[in-house]
């Protein structure tokens, strides 16, 4: 609600101005953009605060900070809150709330074919470095439980959701589903992109 280091005059009011770009950047770089935006101290945010999935970025902007909100309602928090029918089969020792942060490609049929095969040779506890073998897998690749021993991808519909987009946002207009994917895993994440939302509609005159 404060900015430690306050925006210099020539900055302040429009035009307006809003960059983005991922937190962990080589060393200097983060320096160097705000040199070239008016030496404005960049925010950092990382969206599992908001919602079920990770997503470290950086800001620059020299929009009003007063008066910020959440979005309502507010986006599902955890994965099992945002996709209920993987409760029945995630397993014990699974114990993942979050998902990493979301990927422009996804993991192949069979890599998700190879661990169900590995589940499968054990009726009773999985041993523990299988169990290692495919949370490494599944952390890598946000795969979520759909059935006994099986487990998936998020599909683009899905990464939507979970980025705050409406349902078929990047469907249709001749985009494969391969674009799909490097699009949402190029994108804003919307939960807390929208909290400007209000001032960009008052400064722009909306």
């Amino acid at each position: 609600m404060h900015r430690p280091v306050p925006i210099p005059d020539i900055a302040r009011g429009p035009p307006f101005f809003y960059y983005e770009n991922v937190a962990m950047t080589p060393k200097g770089v983060w320096a160097k953009i705000s040199s070239h935006l008016y030496d404005i101290v960049p925010e950092f945010v990382d969206s599992k605060h908001f919602c079920a999935a990770a997503r470290k970025r950086g800001y620059i902007h020299n929009l009003p900070i007063q008066n910020r909100f959440q979005i309502q309602p507010p986006q599902h928090n955890t994965i099992q809150e945002a996709f209920p029918l993987t409760k029945r089969w995630w397993p014990s020792w699974d114990g993942r709330t979050k998902l990493n942060c979301l990927l422009t490609c996804i993991a192949s049929s069979r890599l998700t074919e190879k661990i169900r095969e590995a589940l499968e040779r054990y009726d009773g506890e999985t041993p523990l470095d299988v169990q290692k073998w495919v949370m490494y897998e599944c952390k890598k690749w946000n795969l979520v439980w759909v059935g006994k021993n099986k487990l998936a991808p998020l599909d683009a519909d899905e990464m939507e959701k979970l980025l705050g987009f409406p349902r078929d946002h990047t469907r249709g207009g001749g985009i494969s589903t391969t674009d799909r994917y490097k699009s949402l895993g190029n994108s804003f994440q919307v939960c807390y992109l929208y909290q400007f939302s209000f001032w960009f509609e008052r400064c722009l005159g909306f």
